[in-house]
């Protein structure tokens, strides 16, 4: 009896111990650090605790990853595309050119500002600084300031010696031409008649660009006809202009009678018969300028609008004078100031609204009243025409010097020589962070 009863107490025993280590291996199977296979016939391994931690490492890995590609923000995790607009050369970049013409008795010098930022916005394009043309700031004579090439010649014969060096210089180029002031007529006058020639030597002329150039002439040297109702309305602003610098009043005159001034002062009934008489036979590149003459209300008026490439027409405005000078004299009440402003705008423009660059009125400058065809003007406000008026003007307002002006000039560039595309890319989708 005795015996029966031990048995069954070791069975029962027996039983416990099994389901206590059944119970714990099932725990463990069911733990996600669980890495052995089990299999009905093979018996398992004791764990190893080295392999339990490399197996634990993995998981995280795995799970990190999984994480990452499916805790997105994004529903779609996968790339996407992305539209992007990217700048494409029209003209091949080792083909494109740039020639720049200087003004009326001027340098090619001018445009040493604006040349070093054309130089870093298109690396890939030569540019010409056109010199054939250029004064000798050194001669002297009884011309003075008429003795130039761009005085002495015709805007014809001009033309032409641009022509030879483009024709020497830029073999094979695509080029925009960039005039400021008359050398916007000489570039027109270069579209007008060279371009063909040009084409057939493997050059082309893409666009023209002029910076304060007189379309219409300049209606300043209309004064010269008549010097005595020039100076009845100087004199209204003459005590104010030299308030603002000692005796700058002389030098606004010599600003607009560059030839021999002191003679318009003292004989201006015969400085008007002996200088337009002098000017037509002497200095045909100026005399063109004049709002009258056969060059303007012919040639101009009547080809404009036969051209057809691109012209964009660029005019400087620039109408207080204080803001020409830094600093500027204090003494100068706002009546006498507004006084000075609105006189000097009835002598550039004709009457005392034009808006004006200190040297030609907006409506030359924009060729308004001609024809046109593929023509298209800006306006840039605080430029004025050149470095001087009357004496040297602060730094950053001359047109070719201008921040604005000049960023009107490369933007007409870049429609000329590049466009924007269209471009697909694949973009990888933002992923968040799995959560700790």
């Amino acid at each position: 009896m005795r015996y029966i009863i031990g048995m069954r107490k070791a069975l029962i025993s027996i039983g416990r111990s099994s389901c206590v280590v059944s119970l714990a291996l099932a725990v463990g199977c069911s733990s996600k650090n669980c890495v052995r296979k089990h299999s009905k016939d093979k018996v398992p391994l004791p764990l190893n605790p080295q392999t339990l931690l490399t197996s634990k490492a993995s998981l995280d890995k795995t799970d990190a990853i999984t994480a990452t590609l499916y805790c997105s923000n994004n529903p779609n995790p996968y790339p996407k595309k992305v539209k992007k607009l990217k700048r494409v050369p029209k003209v091949e970049e080792s083909k494109q050119a740039i020639v720049l013409l200087h003004g009326l008795h001027r340098l090619s010098y001018d445009f040493a500002t604006m040349q070093a930022v054309l130089k870093e916005k298109f690396p890939h394009a030569s540019i010409l600084a056109s010199t054939s043309l250029n004064k000798d700031p050194n001669k002297k004579g009884i011309l003075n300031s008429f003795e130039s090439p761009t005085t002495l010649l015709p805007i014809s014969e001009q033309a032409d010696s641009v022509y030879k060096e483009i024709k020497a210089m830029l073999p094979g180029r695509h080029i925009v031409i960039i005039g400021h002031s008359q050398g916007g007529l000489r570039g027109f006058v270069l579209v007008k008649e060279y371009r063909c020639r040009l084409k057939q030597e493997g050059i082309d002329i893409n666009h023209l660009i002029t910076i304060g150039t007189p379309w219409k002439g300049a209606p300043v040297m209309d004064h010269i006809k008549n010097i005595n109702g020039f100076q009845q309305e100087f004199k209204k602003i003459e005590p104010t202009l030299d308030k603002i610098q000692k005796n700058y009043g002389k030098d606004v005159i010599k600003y607009f009678f560059k030839f021999k001034p002191e003679l318009a002062q003292k004989w201006p009934n015969l400085y008007s018969i002996a200088v337009t008489y002098f000017m037509n036979k002497v200095c045909p590149g100026a005399a063109i300028l004049e709002p009258e003459s056969n060059f303007i209300c012919g040639y101009v008026a009547k080809n404009l609008q036969q051209v057809d490439i691109p012209i964009t027409a660029i005019a400087g405005v620039l109408t207080d004078f204080s803001n020409l000078f830094h600093p500027f004299s204090s003494s100068i009440s706002a009546e006498a100031l507004n006084k000075l402003n609105a006189t000097y705008a009835r002598l550039i423009g004709g009457n005392e609204t034009s808006e004006h660059d200190m040297l030609l009125p907006v409506d030359t400058q924009h060729a308004e009243g001609f024809t046109k065809s593929n023509f298209k003007c800006i306006t840039v406000y605080g430029a004025c025409h050149g470095n001087k008026v009357g004496r040297t003007v602060k730094e950053g307002i001359a047109e070719l010097n201008n921040r604005k002006v000049i960023q009107k000039v490369v933007e007409s560039i870049e429609a000329t020589f590049y466009e924007n595309k269209e471009q697909i890319s694949m973009e990888n989708p933002e992923l968040c962070s799995p959560a700790a």
